[in-house]
């Protein structure tokens, strides 16, 4: 059939047409399409080919079309990239080469990065190779698009060049000089006759453009949605509008650019993009012809737009057409609103928000186009409290699905030996199972972890046991079951460990890998299914894991394949899962929201946009010139600028932006640290802060709508009932400051000098220690701290203290000696070095003054009991109460009296010591009265807080036998005022600093009521 879709001006040739900014392209192109075929049968639109860049494009375009009435037909649509391979009836028979396998060349590239970086002398970390490879392919796709062969790269980069360089790019060169030398001989030798992508895209484009030279195409062939960006497809395009029945229809371009500003644009302007292409037609923006009648950019909203992107060197403009935007700017901003949350979580929620509330339109569509994955799923998650699922096509990776958070965690688990935080994740993921039911596993799994992996100090590390062994107590009937799992769990690790560890083949490392996780997955059932087997990750994981096994084979085998440790390993395969999309599966997505990458946001529209993540580093990407060539050495071989992505960007966001509703939102700050706002949205708040600034504040004024109805969502009720309890409600004023009042039989009738310190200082924490029994766990992997600090100290100084020699030796032997036995003790007690080391200098600092104070101290001495516990039994209304101390130091003297030391790291003031530090009063009243274990009754005599940090000593301001009598009446006065059962446990009675923290300030709710009633 012959049919031609072009006739009168738009006969000649070249035919390129656009569709402005914010126009719905799938549709326009869709209703330009039918225009043009008016008059002709239905079948007709079988003989027309498009090509689109794509998948989700050639969807939007199918729909388009086949929601227009009167179409029963739809034409034949396919990739540019695969254009010779889809049209390859109308070529010659000879084929194209087959394309490398990415992964194989991957890993082979892996080798060749490795290999330098062994005689490179280590100049980067293992774990960057497979980054360092991927880019490095990504180069060779560059210079193959360019048409650089290694001839061509010599003859950019002379030898001479290299010494102008910094020696790092020196360094590059010398290994791009291997890669463009042995690379093409080493594919040759793993994918024979095979082609980087690149080239071969290149090949199929000259192959295509001299086929149509030949005989042109007889049937109409349009390239839809492709901006023209990269070289290879600016040709082919460029090729295809010459045909007699060629036509390509850009996306969102401006026809209407003033001529300044297309001959200021620099790569990063939104029509960037597009030079390339027209530049090979000899064509400007004028010269462009609207696809659809009255298609051109117009409208406040565009003219607004493209002001603010003006280039850099002509934005004096503004000046001149103040006016103007200033009488354009109520009508170009009356459908945007500016969202500025402080932090992405509130930014997810505001947006979630903005959806619920469009979705009370009847048939409205909405879009988030974000560059930000993060945002993505973050919205996606705030969207499920209003039983919205999003059609999101950026998916979620693999890496953040359960089954490959689970091979993490056994390679995490693998690589750092005893680690209790990596363990403590492993054994608590739901898939593991390590041969027992899942609740069984559980239950072991937390007992391990209270009795073994909270133990402080456990670090882990080279040469700690996979699973650290239990604790040595008695057998009870369950310990030879627990060490069975245990071992199991240790043994399923072992192969994978000792290959990661010994750089074993990538073959051989991947077996051990999937061996691990399948015996960590198993269940006593043979016949029970794998956790794997119910879900879209587990099957995607077995998928890439056969995938990687037979490129590893491919490269090597289990013998001579690349050799990966383990950081290197876990950064390939954290690659790989990243790089995997998964959709949802289950449910279906809502038919009218979506979440959009920018390529998508091209070719498809909706009723309201919203432009998600407007921060500098997103919108638009920082931009990269890669590891091995610097911005001189691209500019000498003719690659492209760097700043080609922001165009890109910048473009997609001026077609999102030129939309008629639009919500354009940013957070103010991510993970903590301040954000800078995207150029493009700094740019709108500065043209019009200084032509309509009341424009500006009704556009912030909407979005500061949609953050102040944030608080209501957690609120309690249902988000979807206007009558929504407001902060003011009685049910939700904050909690009160607890102070529970027990009865008295559940009151506790024994404290440690210890809790009575609790007791004036935080009542409620005694509370729930001493009633409620709940003890705080020790956090995993809790690095050594101020308590073990004291507690080795403490140590030091008993076995300083009890092997001091019967005549002084004046003091600094004392302190030699003393800094020997702290070598010896930090030695045996603190197994991280850097602590160990942190601490010996510690002690090394403060030893002569410990030793000249201790000379001192034992003066008149005869015997120094050390570390002696004691209790006194005090009378109260309801019956006698144990008060229990530990004495670090009690020095018996030579006239029958007891002086009382206590040991601290940090010395309490003399107010601390009068209001809270009570330990050397109570040990005193017990002293007095026979308390501690092996001494008689002593009157007391001294007592001192003796400070480990400095060496210097805090004493009482009056002796102890002058203030036990005073002491022991307040004493009794606490205790029977806690007798009573009108007496409650408040939180935090006496706080020393606001800035303090107890172990059951949650449970308290202290966040909640602070400062609420003094």
């Amino acid at each position: 059939m012959h049919l031609s879709l072009f006739h009168g001006d738009e006969a000649e040739g070249p035919r390129v047409f656009a569709l402005p900014p914010g126009a719905d392209y799938a549709a326009g192109f869709a209703a330009g399409l039918a225009t043009r075929l008016a008059g002709a049968p239905p079948e007709a639109m079988l003989a027309v080919q498009v090509l689109v860049n794509t998948r989700r494009a050639a969807r939007s375009l199918e729909e388009a079309l086949a929601d227009r009435g009167g179409i029963s037909f739809l034409p034949r649509l396919a990739l540019l990239e695969t254009a010779a391979d889809q049209l390859s009836p109308a070529l010659p028979a000879e084929s194209l080469p087959p394309p490398v396998n990415p992964l194989l060349r991957h890993l082979s590239l892996l080798r060749l990065v490795a290999a330098w970086q062994g005689l490179a002398g280590g100049v980067f970390p293992e774990a960057a190779a497979p980054e360092l490879a991927e880019s490095l392919a990504d180069l060779i796709d560059e210079l193959d698009e360019a048409g650089l062969d290694g001839a061509a790269l010599s003859a950019a980069l002379p030898e001479g060049t290299a010494p102008e360089l910094a020696s790092h790019w020196a360094r590059a060169l010398e290994f791009l000089e291997i890669v463009r030398r042995h690379w093409p001989a080493l594919r040759e030798e793993r994918m024979p006759g095979a082609l980087d992508p690149a080239a071969r895209l290149r090949a199929s484009a000259d192959r295509l453009i001299a086929a149509w030279a030949a005989a042109p195409p007889k049937t109409p062939l349009i390239v839809a949605g492709s901006t023209g960006s990269r070289p290879i497809t600016a040709a082919l395009m460029a090729a295809i509008a010459r045909l007699d029945q060629g036509a390509v229809v850009l996306p969102g371009f401006d026809t209407t650019i003033e001529p300044a500003s297309w001959e200021n644009a620099g790569p990063d302007h939104p029509m960037a993009p597009f030079r390339g292409f027209l530049e090979r037609l000899a064509l400007r923006p004028a010269d462009i012809r609207p696809w659809l009648p009255d298609s051109t950019p117009h409208g406040p909203r565009h003219r607004l737009l493209a002001e603010a992107l003006r280039p850099a060197p002509v934005t004096d403009a503004w000046a001149a057409r103040r006016p103007e935007l200033a009488a354009l700017a109520e009508d170009a901003t009356a459908g945007i609103t500016l969202v500025k949350a402080a932090h992405p979580r509130a930014e997810a929620a505001a947006l979630a928000l903005a959806i619920r509330r469009a979705l009370e339109t009847p048939g409205q569509t909405i879009a988030v186009v974000t560059r930000d994955a993060r945002l993505a799923r973050r919205l996606t998650a705030e969207l499920e409290r209003f039983g919205v699922l999003p059609d999101d096509s950026l998916g979620r990776p693999l890496a953040l699905a359960p089954a490959g958070i689970f091979a993490g965690l056994v390679l995490d688990a693998a690589m750092t030996p005893g680690d209790p935080v990596a363990l403590a994740a492993l054994l608590g993921h739901p898939f593991c199972r390590a041969g027992q039911e899942r609740a069984h596993h559980r239950r072991l799994a937390r007992f391990y972890e209270r009795q073994v992996l909270r133990e402080r100090g456990l670090l882990g590390g080279p040469g700690a046991p996979l699973l650290p062994p239990w604790p040595e107590r008695e057998a009870d009937p369950e310990t030879a079951m627990r060490e069975s799992w245990r071992a199991g769990i240790a043994q399923a690790l072992a192969p994978l460990a000792e290959a990661l560890a010994a750089a074993t083949p990538l073959a051989t490392t991947i077996a051990h890998h999937r061996a691990a996780i399948d015996a960590l997955a198993a269940t006593p059932d043979e016949d029970a299914a794998h956790p794997f087997d119910d879900g879209a990750d587990g099957r995607a994981l077995d998928r890439l894991f056969a995938t990687l096994s037979t490129a590893a084979a491919a490269d090597g085998g289990a013998e001579a394949g690349t050799k990966l440790g383990g950081p290197a390993y876990a950064a390939l395969l954290g690659r790989l899962m990243r790089a995997e999309t998964l959709r949802p599966e289950g449910a279906l997505p809502h038919p009218r929201v979506a979440i959009w990458g920018t390529m998508e946001a091209r070719t498809a529209a909706a009723d309201l946009t919203i432009i998600a993540g407007l921060n500098e580093g997103v919108w638009p990407p920082v931009p990269d010139t890669g590891p091995w060539l610097s911005r001189p050495m691209r500019a000498a071989l003719g690659l492209p600028a760097p700043e080609r992505a922001v165009g890109l960007s910048a473009h997609d966001f001026l077609q999102a932006a030129s939309r008629p509703q639009v919500i354009l939102s940013r957070s103010l700050s991510d993970e903590g640290a301040p954000t800078v706002a995207s150029r493009w949205l700094l740019r709108i708040e500065t043209l019009l802060a200084g032509t309509a600034p009341e424009a500006l504040t009704a556009m912030g004024k909407r979005g500061e709508e949609l953050l102040d109805l944030l608080p209501a969502l957690d609120l309690p009720g249902t988000p979807d009932d206007p009558a929504l309890r407001t902060p003011d409600d009685p049910a939700l004023r904050p909690a009160e400051r607890p102070c529970p009042r027990p009865p008295q039989s559940a009151r506790p009738r024994t404290l440690s000098a210890t809790d009575l310190e609790t007791l004036i200082r935080d009542p409620y924490a005694v509370y729930a220690h001493r009633v409620l029994g709940l003890r705080p766990l020790d956090p995993l992997g809790a690095p050594a701290d101020a308590r073990d600090r004291g507690t080795v100290m403490h140590r030091i100084m008993e076995a300083f203290v009890a092997t001091a020699p019967p005549d002084p030796i004046g003091p600094q032997a004392e302190a030699d000696r003393l800094i020997a036995l702290g070598e010896e003790i930090i030695a045996r007690d603190v197994p991280e070095p850097a602590q160990a080391r942190f601490w010996r200098a510690r002690l090394a600092r403060a030893a002569l003054a410990i030793a000249e104070g201790e000379l001192a101290r034992r003066v008149g001495i005869v015997e120094s009991a050390l570390e002696r516990r004691g209790r006194i039994a005090l009378p109260l209304p309801t019956g006698p109460f144990t008060l229990t101390a530990r004495a670090d130091r009690i020095d018996r003297r030579a006239d029958g009296a007891g002086n009382v030391y206590d040991y601290k790291s940090s010395l309490p003031t003399a107010k601390q010591i009068g209001i809270f530090q009570h330990q050397l009063h109570l040990q005193a009243l017990i002293l007095g009265a026979g308390g501690f274990d092996g001494l008689p009754a002593l009157p007391p005599g001294e007592g001192a807080y003796i400070g480990l940090a400095k060496g210097g000593e805090v004493r009482p301001k009056e002796p102890l036998a002058d203030t036990l009598p005073a002491y022991r009446d307040r004493l009794l006065a606490l205790l029977s005022g806690y007798d009573d059962e009108e007496q409650g446990y408040l939180s935090l009675r006496a706080i020393q600093r606001t800035e303090e923290e107890g172990n059951y300030d949650h449970l308290a709710r202290r966040a909640e009521w602070e400062g609420g009633d003094g």
